[in-house]
């Protein structure tokens, strides 16, 4: 098993964690606090989901080595755990081709699904 010690980030309330378009070299596991996930669509923020303790954020970013899908800010303090590409690619080191094509192709249909969120959110 893998050891791996992930540097600690402290966001304020409204800071933005990172934005929509954005080149993502890191995923965040969130250990305190609530971000907001949000996009602009049609001058409108959009807000498309809650995320809170335990959950990580910005992971598609950093599997399917694209742009950011979506933004994400701090509701009030959060405490997160910096997990980087590299990390990751330790973390993956080992998993079967399928699964790692099944993972791939479930981020795909995540940001599709939130392109279609958005999209319908602000009509």
């Amino acid at each position: 098993m893998i050891k791996i010690m992930l540097l600690k980030k402290t966001f304020e309330t409204g800071n933005v964690i990172f934005k929509e378009g954005e080149i993502g070299n890191e995923a965040y596991l969130i250990r305190s606090g609530y971000v907001t996930i949000w996009k602009m669509e049609a001058g409108r923020v959009i807000e498309l989901a809650a995320r809170g303790p335990g959950e990580i954020i910005g992971e598609m970013a950093l599997i399917e080595e694209r742009p950011r899908s979506a933004s994400v800010s701090a509701k009030g303090k959060v405490e997160v755990e910096v997990i980087t590409r590299t990390e990751l690619k330790k973390m993956m080191e080992g998993v079967p081709e399928q699964l790692s094509m099944i993972i791939h192709q479930l981020m795909q249909r995540l940001r599709d699904t939130n392109e279609l969120a958005a999209m319908s959110l602000s009509s």
